[in-house]
């Protein structure tokens, strides 16, 4: 038998979030249970039944607490809006359940209306019209839209407004990321949305050249809506590309969860599963069979059929054999050594449940088998306090795996500080891309993780990053895959305008490039802006 994949509930994570920002913060006061519940309790809203015991009991994630306590959170910390709330939102919606939605729904507007208010009809003229829109725009309406029934007809509106959340939700980063996907994920749930919602992203899903394909399949895994299920197995069955097929084992991991499938297609999904995990070594990319992988404990197999697709998986390498026998991307005793590395980095980590929490979280961020566990985990962590000194010890250990002949550890720490790091990592991670006898998974990890990680590089070595990995890609199986990680860097970098230049320098006929850059450069500015508010 596989081993199981866990995962810490949700509510006891966001409490976690939580009890580290109150014990970490500057005021001795509210470091205190007693003195933080007095300070909560100054504002009259929130003066009924909150008292330290109650803190306590959300803090420890014995009680889900609710999200109206999240923002009041934010507020007696000092803390920007949505800094909590949009991190624990994400990890609620991911796992689901009745605790989980009632989180996700209770956070709502006081007076519902079906029709359309002023308020509704200024942000559907600036969608349509090309105006800018925040993070809490798209709050707004979409939980106007999903949780008190608001209505907009034709249907092709409604379409237009999931175009634009969409576009803006690929290109956007950190919270504004995580609030906008937060909106389309309503959308994508909603009885009379979701069907448009699901039609946006299975269009999508057919672009070859759209920068959001992994993303964009990976949403439908929260629409039960059969028509999802059905775009899904399409990108199974026969993928636009690499990614969409990536995207589409990602979402049925949790549609297997939440039993989206029907029976027909479930058996559809272990005859890929088979295909992936029996299949010739090279015809997939490492990514897509560790997917395949963590589907194992999921899928409804005889025991012979397990047992013979465990062992073709334990049998390809080390993280597929940890995968399968410890639920892991690496076996126990390498995972505690490398957590306490980190966490003998970082300052005070605090004692007892807080500090043996905070080494899961890094043992997620680090070995989850799912990458939208690993991802989420660092979201997570980023708005903790101890963000930025996890992505310090990241970076610290990266220098010493950096000469690793393979990407099994580099490639997870790098996806980590993707969101984690700034621009204290910049440099460790830009000598990545260049550096010689660096797999090349590793170097493109790197030049992805590039693009969202703050500060700025010198044209110098875009121009160096940019040839280089067009040359070493140029006539192989993968090229165009290469370029579009490479045309992402770029654009998520802020650095388009090199990179047209640097698109029409090139000489050989035919460069995919010029193609793949084209969504970027055609992209409205409007739709820029908004991505990052």
């Amino acid at each position: 038998m596989p081993a199981v994949i866990g995962w810490t509930p949700w509510q006891v994570r966001a409490g976690w979030l939580l009890r580290s920002h109150r014990l970490c913060h500057a005021d001795p006061a509210l470091r205190q249970l007693v003195g933080f519940a007095r300070a909560y309790r100054e504002d009259r809203r929130h003066t009924t039944g909150v008292s330290p015991s109650s803190l306590s009991r959300w803090e420890n994630g014995l009680v889900p607490v609710p999200a109206s306590a999240v923002r009041r959170y934010e507020d007696v910390l000092g803390l920007s809006a949505c800094h909590l709330l949009a991190p624990i939102q994400t990890i609620a919606r991911h796992e689901g359940g009745m605790t989980a939605a009632a989180f996700l729904r209770a956070d709502r507007g006081s007076n519902p209306s079906t029709s359309p208010g002023p308020r509704v009809e200024q942000l559907l003229a600036r969608i349509l019209d090309g105006g800018v829109l925040t993070g809490t725009d798209w709050d707004d309406l979409t939980r106007w839209a999903a949780y008190e029934g608001g209505q907009i007809f034709p249907g092709r509106v409604r379409r237009a407004v999931v175009q634009r959340l969409l576009e803006e939700t690929v290109v956007a980063g950190g919270t504004a990321w995580m609030r906008r996907f937060e909106a389309l994920s309503r959308l994508l749930a909603d009885p009379l949305w979701g069907p448009e919602a699901v039609a946006v992203c299975a269009d999508v899903a057919q672009q070859p050249e759209h920068v959001g394909l992994i993303e964009t399949v990976c949403a439908l895994d929260g629409s039960p809506h059969p028509d999802a299920g059905r775009a899904v197995l399409r990108q199974l069955t026969d993928p636009t590309t690499a990614d969409t097929g990536y995207g589409a084992l990602l979402a049925a991991a949790r549609k297997t969860r939440k039993r989206h499938f029907t029976a027909e297609q479930t058996r559809t999904l272990v005859d890929v599963v088979d295909g992936v995990l029996t299949g010739p070594h090279l015809s997939q990319p490492p990514s897509a069979v560790e997917a395949a992988a963590v589907l194992l404990h999921r899928l409804p197999l005889s025991a012979a059929h397990r047992a013979r697709l465990t062992t073709s998986a334990a049998e390809r390498g080390f993280v597929l054999n940890a995968i399968v026998t410890h639920g892991s991307l690496t076996d126990p005793a390498t995972a505690v050594i490398t957590v306490s590395r980190v966490l003998g980095r970082l300052d005070d980590t605090g004692h007892g449940p807080a500090a043996t929490l905070l080494g899961t979280l890094i043992d997620d961020l680090l070995h989850h088998p799912v990458a939208d566990v690993r991802l989420y985990t660092a979201m997570m962590l980023r708005a903790s306090p101890y963000g930025r000194q996890v992505a310090s010890a990241l970076a610290a250990d990266l220098r010493r795996v950096g000469d690793l002949r393979t990407g099994d550890r580099a490639i997870p720490i790098l996806h980590a500080l993707r969101v984690l790091g700034g621009p204290d990592q910049r440099a460790v991670v830009a000598g990545l891309t260049l550096a010689r006898g660096v797999p090349r998974a590793v170097a493109l990890a790197a030049v992805h993780a590039l693009g969202h990680i703050g500060g700025r590089s010198p044209e110098t070595y875009w121009r160096a990053v940019f040839h280089q990995h067009v040359h070493a890609a140029h006539g192989t199986i993968d090229q165009r895959e290469v370029l579009k990680r490479l045309v992402y860097a770029f654009a998520m970098g802020d650095e388009l305008e090199l990179l047209t230049r640097l698109v029409a320098e090139l000489e050989t006929p035919g460069m995919p490039a010029r193609d793949l850059s084209g969504w970027w450069t055609n992209l409205e500015h409007h739709v820029r802006d908004s991505a990052q508010r």
